[in-house]
């Protein structure tokens, strides 16, 4: 990357982080994102009831009756048709939970009730000439507009004391007090909306505010004589008012009914009368040749991610959209990545469309490409689109070139989002590591369900690894537990993952985000699995050790467990006493008589049991009694001070001592130097695992060197 290219990733990135870490910004994107469902909902709703398929649509008549649209136009009705009250609550709700993380509790629902009552008290319902659809995708702009004001003004009125209007105790119905206080700041909030609406009638005669807005849009556009302008700043207006998630199409539906729709029938007329048609900028045009996969030209993001992109969320947003994209729906797209408020997107997102309506122009211009002269329903896929409205395979040709282009002009743009991305991820990865040490000893960290930064790399990591899983791309090393003279015992199966931007991940962290997203019995039984085949793989080089697997408390609660253990031992044909599972202490102590019946069963196979972390918790006899352990493994913690400390040696060796009363091997862990080894072999400690003998170590390389150490050739 040379200097300018340094320069502006730079600046991107650093405006992208303080947006990205600015209340109202997450709010509105984290808004945009609990709208997904319902804009996913709606586009599919849309895309069946339309589908430009006249074979499907005589079918669909056929099968279910003339009226057989009327569920899916219900559908919209539940969807599209009321988006605009949908987004006014998602966006003030998340407004609430982003603030109640630097501010008094505010409920997220009494603040989504506000800015509801105040766009309803703004959009005057009860006027004359009132239109349900300013409850649709065309009142967003005002929706918008609402949702951020109501709450910032209903935030701020909450916080003045005189307002707070409260007459319970402390110890009533939290909920109760709460709704009372808020009673106030919500009536005076409502009042100022309601009181907007009015002034706005009263002293402007605006009694329509988005009728208004369209007016103006369409007197602007009226006053250049220009065409090609006219066309261009069309496109512009439509792109920039989608970036700010307003549905920029129905905004600027009165330009295109007044202008553009008239322009293609001026077109036909002109054919029907033998001449040629002359009006380049037609809906048709706009349909075909700029908006390919809706706006933003957005079939040709997909196919950037799709060629370039890495992020695996981003690719499988771009998979589940193709499908309504190629029909020209992708509010799942604007909203999913998102694109709306998305700084490193903003360039493509309304260049791409400028240039491609330049491109076409020319072509039509010049006459490589025919006038377009025949009405396409905006639905109708790519290619097709482009030969019907202009009756020529040349208009399919031009879609072709733009589709080229625009895809070209988005992959820089994909690499760049994904280099900003990578780069905030790598930045907020610590915060993540200090949030799972704050939470570990919860019984399932909760980061996936956080909203913040931490939540959001969560979410990411969990889907990569989720994804890896799939691909099998988990790996294992294999640590080696030695005696004092360095003969291999046993040997540790540790979880390895290669992360594509972080590198190896800490393994705790992985076990708890699979704990959290109930991924564990999938990662377990390829933990398990991989193991026992490596152990194959050691004992067909002649490498003859015990083979140690970490089990956790959520496995051996499956109701399969043991019979997958069984299942994967004769699988691979090893014998059951070369094995042993671990469990932590803290899963001995839980109390568990499930977990009891599945230890005894899997030691009932042959499988020998061993627990991790002993001696600095809660330890208890009757416990090492009952599950009959194999092996005790003593926690790092003593290991790592048991040369300063003499309470740590005679804790050892309390412990060394009971394992040979209870004929239990004691284990070492973190042995990292020699005088470590040689304390704890006075003490009787004779297994040792750490550094000082090798750090964990990849099948092949484990099993290289266990042979090297039978042959006593010094590593």
């Amino acid at each position: 990357m040379n200097n300018l290219g340094k320069k502006i990733f730079g600046f991107i990135f650093d405006f992208d982080e303080k947006w990205s870490n600015n209340t109202l910004s997450t709010a509105i994107k984290q808004g945009f994102t609990y709208m997904i469902p319902f804009v996913f909902i709606g586009s599919f709703a849309l895309l069946f009831m339309s589908l430009p398929i006249s074979q499907y649509q005589n079918l669909m008549e056929h099968v279910f009756g003339s009226e057989w649209k009327n569920i899916f136009s219900y559908m919209r009705d539940g969807t599209y048709n009321i988006l605009s009250l949908i987004m006014v609550v998602c966006i003030s709700y998340s407004y609430a939970i982003e603030s109640n993380k630097s501010k008094k509790y505010m409920n997220p629902i009494t603040a989504a009730m506000v800015s509801l009552g105040s766009f309803v008290a703004i959009s005057g319902i009860n006027k004359e000439g009132f239109s349900l659809a300013n409850f649709g995708v065309i009142g967003v702009f005002i929706a918008l507009i609402t949702a951020v004001l109501s709450s910032l003004l209903f935030f701020k009125l909450r916080s003045i004391i005189i307002f707070r209007f409260k007459i319970l105790s402390n110890g009533a119905d939290a909920n109760l007090n709460n709704a009372l206080i808020s009673t106030i700041p919500a009536m005076l909030t409502i009042a100022v909306f309601a009181t907007t609406n009015q002034i706005l009638s009263a002293f402007f005669n605006i009694s329509d505010i988005q009728v208004f807005l369209s007016q103006c849009l369409y007197a602007f556009f009226s006053s250049i004589d220009k065409p090609f302008w006219v066309g261009f700043l069309f496109i512009l207006f439509i792109h920039i008012f989608w970036f700010f998630g307003i549905h920029g199409s129905n905004m600027l539906e009165p330009v295109a009914n007044s202008i553009f729709i008239p322009a293609l029938t001026a077109n036909q007329h002109l054919v029907a009368s033998g001449h040629a048609p002359s009006v380049i900028f037609t809906k048709t045009f706009f349909d075909t040749f700029v908006l390919m996969g809706g706006c933003g030209t957005g079939l040709c993001l997909i196919l950037a991610i799709l060629i370039t992109g890495r992020q695996i969320n981003q690719r499988r947003l771009s998979q589940i959209s193709f499908f309504p994209v190629l029909f020209n729906i992708n509010e799942l797209m604007v909203f999913g990545i998102p694109i709306v408020l998305n700084p490193t997107f903003i360039i493509p997102f309304i260049g791409v469309p400028l240039i491609l309506t330049s491109t076409s122009y020319l072509a039509i211009s010049t006459g490589l490409v025919p006038h377009t002269t025949n009405l396409v329903e905006w639905t109708t896929p790519i290619f097709l689109s482009g030969y019907i409205s202009t009756g020529s395979v040349s208009g399919s040709v031009m879609q072709l070139f733009n589709l080229a282009v625009g895809t070209l002009c988005y992959i820089p743009f994909v690499k760049l989002s994904e280099r900003v991305l990578d780069m905030q991820l790598k930045n907020n990865m610590t915060k993540v590591y200090e949030e799972y040490r704050k939470e570990v000893y919860q019984p399932f960290p909760q980061l996936l369900e956080r909203h913040d930064d931490v939540g959001r790399i969560s979410k990411s990591l969990t889907a990569e690894l989720e994804f890896d899983l799939q691909k099998n791309n988990i790996e294992l090393f294999y640590q080696p537990i030695s005696d004092y003279d360095g003969n291999v015992i046993f040997v540790e199966a540790l979880l390895r993952w290669d992360h594509s931007r972080y590198g190896y991940i800490n393994p705790s962290l992985i076990i708890g985000l699979a704990e959290e997203a109930k991924m564990m019995p999938r990662l377990g039984y390829q933990i398990f699995n991989k193991s026992c085949a490596d152990l194959k793989a050691m004992n067909e080089a002649d490498v003859d050790v015990i083979l140690s697997i970490n089990v956790s408390a959520s496995q051996l609660e499956e109701d399969i467990f043991v019979e997958s253990v069984d299942r994967i031992i004769h699988k691979h044909g090893i014998d059951p006493k070369k094995l042993q599972i671990e469990i932590t202490e803290g899963v001995a102590l839980s109390n568990n008589e499930r977990i009891l019946r599945q230890v005894k069963a899997i030691k009932n196979l042959g499988v020998g049991l061993a627990m991790d972390d002993f001696g600095m918790g809660h330890s208890s006899l009757r416990y090492l009694k009952e599950y009959d352990f194999d092996t005790i493994k003593l926690d790092g913690s003593l290991i790592r001070e048991i040369a300063p400390n003499q309470n740590c040696r005679d804790i050892v060796s309390s412990i060394v001592s009971l394992g040979k009363s209870l004929k239990y091997t004691v284990i070492a862990e973190y042995v990292d130097s020699p005088e470590q080894k040689a304390i704890l072999n006075d003490l009787g400690c004779g297994l040792y695992q750490g550094h000082l003998f090798s750090p964990a170590l990849p099948c092949e390389d484990i099993i290289e060197y266990i042979l090297r150490k039978e042959k006593g050739i010094v590593l």
